[in-house]
Protein backbone atom coordinates (compact mmCIF):
# COMPACT_ATOMS: atom_id res chain seq x y z
CA UNK A 1 0.00 0.00 0.00
CA UNK A 2 1.89 3.58 -1.44
CA UNK A 3 0.78 6.24 1.12
CA UNK A 4 1.25 10.03 -0.38
CA UNK A 5 2.15 11.70 2.69
CA UNK A 6 2.08 15.60 0.97
CA UNK A 7 -1.59 14.62 0.50
CA UNK A 8 -3.71 17.32 2.73
CA UNK A 9 -7.14 15.50 3.65
CA UNK A 10 -9.46 17.92 5.08
CA UNK A 11 -12.62 16.93 7.34
CA UNK A 12 -15.10 19.29 8.17
CA UNK A 13 -17.84 19.31 10.54
CA UNK A 14 -21.08 18.48 9.05
CA UNK A 15 -22.73 20.95 6.51
CA UNK A 16 -26.80 21.40 5.93
CA UNK A 17 -26.04 22.28 2.24
CA UNK A 18 -24.44 19.05 1.20
CA UNK A 19 -28.12 17.59 1.28
CA UNK A 20 -29.28 20.08 -1.41
CA UNK A 21 -25.71 19.85 -3.62
CA UNK A 22 -26.46 15.78 -3.78
CA UNK A 23 -30.11 16.99 -4.83
CA UNK A 24 -28.58 19.12 -7.48
CA UNK A 25 -26.60 16.70 -8.65
CA UNK A 26 -28.88 14.12 -8.43
CA UNK A 27 -31.25 16.02 -10.59
CA UNK A 28 -28.37 16.56 -13.55
CA UNK A 29 -27.17 12.99 -13.60
CA UNK A 30 -31.33 12.06 -13.68
CA UNK A 31 -31.80 14.04 -16.66
CA UNK A 32 -28.96 13.23 -18.47
CA UNK A 33 -29.50 9.31 -18.22
CA UNK A 34 -32.88 9.96 -17.57
CA UNK A 35 -34.12 6.63 -19.71
CA UNK A 36 -31.54 4.18 -18.09
CA UNK A 37 -31.76 5.59 -14.54
CA UNK A 38 -33.45 3.09 -11.85
CA UNK A 39 -32.25 5.47 -8.79
CA UNK A 40 -29.83 7.49 -7.24
CA UNK A 41 -28.47 7.65 -3.82
CA UNK A 42 -26.49 10.04 -1.69
CA UNK A 43 -23.96 8.10 -0.07
CA UNK A 44 -20.37 7.88 2.20
CA UNK A 45 -19.76 10.34 5.41
CA UNK A 46 -21.67 13.48 4.01
CA UNK A 47 -25.02 11.30 3.74
CA UNK A 48 -24.80 11.03 7.42
CA UNK A 49 -26.44 13.99 9.53
CA UNK A 50 -24.26 15.10 12.02
CA UNK A 51 -21.05 13.00 10.69
CA UNK A 52 -17.88 15.02 9.87
CA UNK A 53 -16.69 14.21 6.66
CA UNK A 54 -14.28 15.05 3.81
CA UNK A 55 -16.66 17.76 1.88
CA UNK A 56 -17.19 15.43 -1.29
CA UNK A 57 -20.45 15.00 -2.47
CA UNK A 58 -20.41 10.47 -2.92
CA UNK A 59 -23.23 9.92 -5.51
CA UNK A 60 -24.46 5.96 -6.07
CA UNK A 61 -26.56 5.52 -9.74
CA UNK A 62 -28.45 2.76 -10.37
CA UNK A 63 -29.02 1.93 -13.94
CA UNK A 64 -30.08 -0.62 -16.39
CA UNK A 65 -27.22 -2.51 -18.26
Amino acid sequence: MMVNRAMNIIVTNYNDNWVQLFKTEAKKICELFKDEMIDIHHIGSTAVPGLKAKPIIDIMPLAFL
